[in-house]
Formats: structure tokens, sequence, C-alpha cells
């Protein structure tokens, strides 16, 4: 299907909470540096128990927070200042509202009515989309042959 004869609405971009990499509240901030180093993220989200989105960490928030003289690697997450918050939208949320949201993120938690995380939309997702609408529409020049040549 080609992306102008798609409807285009939030769940066209999600990629499910299953697939996810995320952290529970109650991870350590060495088990965050660990989660964020083996997957190679910058940041990932945070869920309480009942999976309900509570917060994004980033590298940068760790790693101030190690710097501090109290600051240690066992510590829970929730003694971890947060330098940026990490927006989250509902599902229902339509699309210019989750391109606003996008435009100053990474990624995009997506909850449900109760809070619980459905999942997150990447920055990456939508602008691959809009690269591939542009070149349908002849918009964009021809991609140049190569490493990295066919996607962003």
């Amino acid at each position: 299907m080609r992306p102008s004869e798609v409807a285009v609405n939030l769940a066209f971009f999600l990629t499910p909470v299953a697939d996810v990499v995320w952290l529970p509240s109650s991870a350590r901030v060495g088990e965050a540096v660990d989660s964020l180093r083996h997957h190679g993220y910058s940041s990932v989200p945070v869920l309480d128990p009942q999976r309900r989105y509570v917060s994004a960490v980033t590298a940068r928030d760790l790693l101030s927070h190690l710097a501090l003289p109290e600051g240690d690697v066992s510590d829970r997450l929730d003694r971890v200042t947060r330098r940026a918050h990490t927006r989250a939208v509902g599902i229902e949320t339509d699309i210019r509202g989750l391109l606003a949201v996008a435009a100053d993120q990474n990624f995009v938690p997506v909850v449900d009515s109760r809070g619980v995380m459905m999942g997150i939309v990447t920055r990456r997702a939508i602008l691959t989309f809009c690269e591939r609408l542009l070149a349908e529409h002849g918009l964009l020049p021809p991609t140049p042959p190569g490493p990295g040549g066919d996607k962003l």
C-alpha cells in the first residue's frame, strides 16, 4: 500500500509496547545504564507495575545523577531528576497533535485512557513516511545509490 492511499492516524506509526524497550519504575540506575548501552538508545520509557507510563529516562539524566556526590548505581530511578519531560499522548490523539509532540521528542509514548502504555511513535517512523510520500509525488530528487541512500 502506498503512503498516499493510507488514512493516516496515530496507530499507523505505532510500535506496540511488546516491541519497545522500557524500564520498570523499580529499576536501579545501574540497570538503566546497562539497558541504554546494550540497546544503543539515549532514552527509554519508564513504566509502573501496572504498565502505566511514568516518564522517560535519558542517558544524560543518569550521568548527571551519577555525577552527584550522593548519586549511586544502586539508586532507584525515582531518585533521578529528569532534565526534560517526554510527553505522552492518548491513543485517540489526532495526527496533528501527534506531530506537534513529535517535533520536540525522539519518541512519543502512546497511552490508553488509564495511562497504560500502548506503544511509542518514533520521530524516525514519521519522517520515513513523509520521505516516501514526498518521493511518491515527485517532490524529492532520486535517492543516490550507496550505503544509507535508501533510508533516513
